[in-house]
């Protein structure tokens, strides 16, 4: 069960898209959707929960850009996937900013509709499940996927997940998030590291190379994370 969301202003062109949608369940018949509709990009935004599937993002809208909704949305949720409509395709090429997955002109016609969908759909089945992360941060909740965390620090009550985009910093305990982590590569080097062997770049003596950034391996630590390190590094290259 898919779930999609809608932000379309103008409501022929949402009955439009609403109407190819039920058509689509009725073509594909594994293809099943609950849906949300939105007429403005604010009110959207105030109810994003984060556990969308795909969102038909219109691009002009009476508040503001979509475009700009998009970056919102990005920067809360890596994995929606996003389908611009738009009868200026100018504003489509922005797209590649925010990772869209591809782009409808309007009017909408249903064969470029359903031949988008289902290539959506291909792309979700390709995926494997993810673990994602609902975090919360100064500045509001994030969902994150695991995959992109290249590391975790503790310090006192504070953990500190570093991505590839930032460090989010909240309270918790480590210990929670190595049991949570455990089948996804994640192992600790030290008391207060938990890594991400998909980022490990290079193991020295007293320290290893993780995404740029260098962290320390502790001693009672090294043996059991070379280990894992040669380990991954046979199974999975």
């Amino acid at each position: 069960m898919l779930k999609i969301l809608i932000l379309e202003d103008n409501p022929e062109e949402l009955r439009r898209l609403t109407d190819y949608l039920v058509r689509f369940s009725a073509d594909e018949p594994g293809f099943q959707f609950t849906l949300e509709t939105y007429g403005k990009g604010m009110a959207f935004l105030d109810n994003y929960r984060r556990d969308a599937d795909i969102v038909f993002l219109d691009i002009r809208l009476p508040d503001m850009l979509g475009i700009d909704v998009a970056r919102h949305i990005r920067s809360i949720d890596e994995n929606v996937m996003i389908i611009f409509v738009t009868s200026l395709t100018q504003y489509a090429i922005d797209g590649y900013s925010v990772e869209a997955f591809d782009y409808i002109l309007k009017p909408v016609q249903y064969p470029s509709f359903s031949s988008k969908l289902r290539r959506a759909m291909r792309e979700i089945s390709y995926h494997e499940p993810e673990l994602w992360l609902d975090l919360r941060d100064k500045e509001g909740g994030k969902r994150i996927a695991a995959g992109s965390i290249t590391y975790i620090e503790s310090s006192g009550h504070d953990l500190f997940f570093h991505t590839g985009d930032g460090v989010i910093r909240q309270w918790g305990t480590l210990l929670k998030y190595e049991e949570l982590l455990s089948g996804l590569h994640f192992v600790r080097c030290h008391t207060s590291f938990l890594v991400n062997l998909k980022y490990v770049q290079a193991v020295r003596k007293e320290e290893i190379a993780v995404n740029g950034e260098v962290i320390p391996v502790s001693r009672p630590k090294r043996k059991d994370f070379l280990a894992a390190f040669a380990q991954y590094k046979g199974g999975s290259l």
